[in-house]
């Protein structure tokens, strides 16, 4: 416990860099979903006005509205906070569970972890690991089934904090008319700008969000290689591209993008994508903050592992797109000047939404929780010089 907040002492101090007095209204935040829930529109099978207009008249409880800047982005608008009642019976789920139950998606077997007995139709309170009660739900099976139900809905949920569309739910999702993505996260892909016949490398590619979106930007005709580190992983990035229905002008491969030129040799590609593993510290909404300052370091210590790789596979006058989803100095800024060690140049553009950040001869892209009610992200934008 740190000034009031249940947080690593030391990662407290680290977020304190970035943000001084703030740090304290920016954890706040923190614990709130952003206002504007974004969704990026599978412009190859449908145009925005076209699923604007599909989800103001499937939804009209909610206000769905484009974004200003980019084409195949738009948002719905978070209903909430809502006083949850409270009940005798209980389903206490996981921290990623309860997350998203948080803002009002139905409560599926994988991430329950103990119950109280309840029946069919009962109300129950589905609790977070520290005791938060995120919703109010009633129960489409006995707790008895429990035992032997591997996957499938338990509960629906009919009250939680915040409130969105079942977003997995939606016909629309199933069809493939949208992916799920925060707004930074689509605009990484427009910074990449992909075209066709260019060679493109996307390094920690799962679940696929981002090689979808390339092949989306470019009508599927860039070459894209999208690594991860596992078979299971990789299968994800097909679940994602088949979902949506896309051309798969792509190799997918198994392999550590830390040694990427060994396996690869030395490729030259166009353009590059790293979004390396990171603390997600600025994915919102938390149930709590579990990260430790330890957990930082080595996550430190693993991005910067990707560094020399992916400046070997780019060709001179490669573009290199650097992105997370997180706060911290160290994963962020101090990652991002690695780069500069090797061949790169920070590149200047203007993006909206973002605080440009200058560290010496780096500029860089922060999108706050503070400003416009974001997730924390980061984007870093460098051209291979030599």
């Amino acid at each position: 416990m740190v000034g009031g907040y249940s947080i690593d002492r030391w990662l407290f101090r680290s977020l304190s860099r970035v943000y001084g007095s703030l740090v304290g209204t920016v954890i706040d935040r923190l614990y709130k979903p952003c206002s504007r829930h974004y969704l990026r529109v599978n412009t190859m099978v449908i145009s925005r006005d076209e699923l604007l207009e599909m989800f103001r008249n499937n939804y009209p409880d909610y206000r769905f509205e484009p974004d200003p800047y980019f084409d195949d982005a738009l948002y719905v608008v978070v209903k909430g906070p809502y006083r949850v009642p409270v009940v005798d019976k209980k389903i206490v789920v996981d921290k990623n569970a309860a997350e998203s139950i948080l803002l009002g998606a139905p409560v599926y077997r994988p991430g329950i972890l103990k119950y109280s007995e309840f029946h069919s139709g009962d109300e129950v309170n589905i609790v977070a690991p520290n005791g938060r009660v995120v919703a109010l739900a009633i129960a489409r099976v006995d707790s008895s089934s429990l035992k032997i139900m591997k996957k499938g809905v338990v509960a629906d949920n009919i009250v939680s904090e915040y409130r969105l569309p079942p977003i997995r739910e939606m016909e629309e999702y199933k069809k493939g008319l949208f992916h799920p993505q925060s707004l930074p996260a689509i605009m990484v892909s427009h910074i990449l700008s992909p075209k066709p016949s260019e060679l493109i490398l996307d390094c920690c590619a799962s679940p696929g969000g981002k090689t979808s979106h390339v092949i989306q930007l470019s009508r599927g005709l860039a070459k894209i290689v999208s690594i991860d580190r596992s078979v299971k992983k990789l299968l994800k990035i097909i679940d994602t591209i088949d979902r949506l229905g896309l051309p798969k002008n792509l190799v997918l491969l198994p392999l550590d993008a830390r040694y990427l030129d060994r396996d690869l040799g030395l490729i030259g590609f166009d353009k590059a994508l790293l979004d390396p593993p990171c603390t997600a510290l600025g994915v919102r909404p938390k149930i709590y903050i579990d990260k430790t300052y330890s957990d930082l370091v080595n996550t430190v210590n693993y991005q910067k592992q990707f560094v020399k790789p992916v400046s070997k596979l780019l060709k001179k006058g490669g573009l290199l797109v650097y992105s997370t989803c997180t706060l911290t100095f160290e994963e962020n800024e101090d990652v991002s000047i690695k780069f500069l060690n090797e061949g790169f140049t920070s590149i200047e553009i203007d993006i909206p939404y973002a605080d440009k950040v200058y560290v010496g001869d780096l500029v860089a892209y922060r999108f706050h929780p503070l400003n416009y009610d974001m997730n924390g992200y980061y984007i870093a934008v460098f051209k291979k010089t030599s």
